[in-house]
């Protein structure tokens, strides 16, 4: 994860996007630096009903809306301010970089890079992003079908983020009494990794089915061979999370899913918008994202006016009445300010000539 890459200007910016191939990535600016990256709902503390919230806003307002805002409504939520668990990217990486350089302008922004390879899209199942359906994984729900499907290819196309998962895996289960064993299992696979073959995994499945069958009121019936083998591995996995260790904060995955809302708003549209739908269940869980790749951002007055040349702005970005005013606001009192340095210094240039004259 680049972490130690300064940059001061917008050409060095494109060059390390174009060095390091994030053009392949989604992206997120922000203004200053925070340890962890959390969507507005995960800010202030971690007891908001979001669905509630949601849904009563969408009892005062949703007779108002189209047929199409209201299908996307909790991006609509999003964008007019109600905290959600979604979490703002971007495909357009001037868009992040835009809104890296806001804020205080003598501290650094940052970059967020994350591989499109990472990214599973859930555009077609809208009914569970109106939903929290983390703990629908644990009983491997039907309706998660299509993405299992998704985590499975993903997990097919790349195995490093196989050997990333059991890692993950590791972490998360290896300080639990009843994890030892099947961390010791994952640590022998991931020491012969050259050799990797999915049957590898079939001993560290046995093993996590052993000690799932001990949790009582857990339904035995859950077709789980049916999911293949990562997938089979992943729902025993929030098993665990769940039921076992109680996890309490946040897990790691080594994917993440999005959503690409229809163009409800200009904003939207303009900014390039994607979606993390951070993951979030019982006991304070939530998925942590942990970027790819970092760049830190200084010099953040001259990277806008750069940005501005480029028609990379308030006015574009926001696209609404109010900060297409706040922009324009902005920009004759810009001109003004010269204006009066310039007449300041044309005055002191005639007393200067008038003195010399006397």
């Amino acid at each position: 994860m680049g972490t130690n890459i300064t940059i001061t200007n917008v050409s060095e910016y494109m060059e390390t996007i174009k060095l390091y191939h994030l053009d392949n990535c989604i992206s997120r600016g922000e203004c200053d630096y925070y340890p962890t990256i959390n969507a507005a709902a995960f800010r202030r503390n971690l007891s908001l009903d979001i669905q509630n919230m949601v849904r009563e806003f969408q009892n005062y307002i949703g007779n108002t809306l189209t047929e199409l805002q209201n299908k996307h409504f909790l991006a609509f939520s999003q964008h007019y301010g109600l905290p959600t668990n979604l979490l703002d990217f971007t495909y357009s990486p001037l868009i992040s970089l835009y809104f890296a350089c806001l804020g205080d302008t003598e501290t650094s922004g940052y970059v967020h890079f994350i591989k499109n390879d990472r990214l599973i899209n859930i555009n077609e199942k809208l009914e569970l992003i109106n939903s929290a359906f983390l703990t629908r994984f644990a009983i491997a729900s039907d309706d998660l079908c299509d993405l299992f499907n998704g985590i499975a290819s993903l997990f097919a196309k790349n195995e490093a983020y196989v050997f990333e998962f059991l890692e993950q895996i590791d972490n998360m289960l290896g300080v639990h009494p009843d994890g030892q064993v099947i961390c010791k299992e994952i640590r022998a696979i991931l020491n012969n990794t050259e050799d990797y073959q999915i049957s590898h995994l079939d001993n560290l499945i046995y093993l996590m089915d052993k000690r799932a069958k001990k949790i009582k009121g857990l339904s035995k019936d859950i077709p789980l061979n049916e999911l293949g083998t990562y997938n089979h591995i992943l729902v025993q996995l929030f098993v665990f999370l769940i039921f076992v260790v109680q996890r309490d904060g946040l897990f790691d995955l080594p994917f993440y899913f999005t959503y690409e809302p229809a163009n409800i708003t200009n904003r939207i549209s303009n900014q390039s918008s994607v979606f993390i739908y951070q993951l979030y269940g019982l006991n304070n869980m939530r998925q942590a994202i942990n970027p790819d790749f970092i760049l830190k951002i200084n010099n953040k007055i001259e990277i806008l006016k750069d940005l501005d040349t480029l028609g990379i702005n308030e006015k574009f970005i926001f696209n609404d009445y109010d900060h297409i005013a706040s922009y324009v606001k902005l920009k004759h009192q810009k001109l003004s300010d010269e204006t009066e340095k310039t007449l300041k210094r044309l005055k002191e240039m005639t007393l200067a000539l008038s003195n010399n004259t006397e």
